[in-house]
């Protein structure tokens, strides 16, 4: 038997074509018990007077940029000093359109690093995967993992490289303005979103299908990132489940040199996740 090792959930269609047609998988009808697992998230939203530009570490922290090897995919990934790491990924042959998002704890250490309770939240399909994620790193330079899908089994390699920007100082003042562009949950799938970040942190937006939303940002820490809230209003569909009102437990980056803000943001049950990725106007 051929072991089809493509992105899988991450890339969904190329291998229901590569695969024919996902024969013998129950790719139609995703392994819905995953969407019940919950991890430990600590990606702390405290601020502290100790951020600076001076980013002495020897993990694998940092904001890390690349792609899915042998795919149309890119990835963007934050890891905190607090172990909470996402990775987005786009759609196949699609770098401005959200496909999923990969959440979890990492532990990494003299150039290695491992992680065994991670979920791949894929907008595609609408379900949830449990994925883990080895690899190694060199500090502030570039990193190469492998994610191992548990169902219905699948190997991908991602290479990324880190950004020098997560080194600098964390300022809120960067943030303030309106952003353009997608946000994405399980629940609603991909909308059109726009947001504003105002001075004080403070967080409003809209979304196509009418949704509106408030939250708050705050600088974190450690490294140039930032902790982040949202809370859905009562004329979104996430107001009549109430396990997908409000998101916390949030991280964003801003890219100064794109303009690019991205923000990765768990529900209270772990079972959702609220992605935005906009570009500041």
């Amino acid at each position: 038997m051929t072991t089809c090792k493509t992105l899988l959930p991450l890339t969904m269609a190329s291998l229901l074509s590569a695969c024919g047609g996902g024969q013998g998988s129950n790719l139609d009808n995703p392994v819905q018990s995953s969407l019940n697992n919950t991890y430990a998230v600590t990606s702390s939203s405290s601020s502290s007077s100790s951020n600076s530009a001076n980013i002495y570490v020897l993990n694998a922290e940092g904001f890390w940029q690349g792609n899915a090897i042998n795919t149309s995919r890119t990835i963007s990934s934050l890891i905190l000093d607090s172990t909470y790491y996402w990775i987005l990924y786009s759609s196949a042959g699609n770098p401005n359109q959200i496909g999923g998002v990969i959440v979890g704890n990492t532990l990494s250490r003299d150039g290695t690093f491992n992680s065994n309770n991670s979920n791949d939240f894929n907008f595609e399909i609408g379900a949830s995967f449990p994925v883990s994620w080895v690899g190694s790193y060199v500090n502030r330079s570039n990193l190469q993992g492998t994610l191992t899908y548990e169902t219905p089994g699948s190997i991908v390699n991602l290479t990324a490289s880190y950004d020098n920007n997560y080194s600098q100082p964390v300022k809120l003042a960067q943030l303030q303005g309106s952003y353009s562009g997608t946000s994405a949950t399980l629940l609603r799938g991909r909308q059109s979103t726009t947001l504003t970040i105002y001075a004080t942190g403070q967080v409003s937006g809209s979304r196509e299908d009418g949704c509106t939303f408030t939250g708050n940002v705050s600088p974190r820490p450690r490294g140039n990132a930032y902790g982040i809230n949202i809370n859905y209003s009562g004329n979104c569909i996430e107001s009549n489940a109430s396990a997908h009102l409000n998101y916390s437990n949030g991280s964003a980056y801003f890219d100064p040199n794109t303009r690019q803000l991205y923000s990765v943001t768990l529900n209270g049950t772990a079972q959702d996740v609220l992605a935005f990725v906009g570009r500041k106007l």
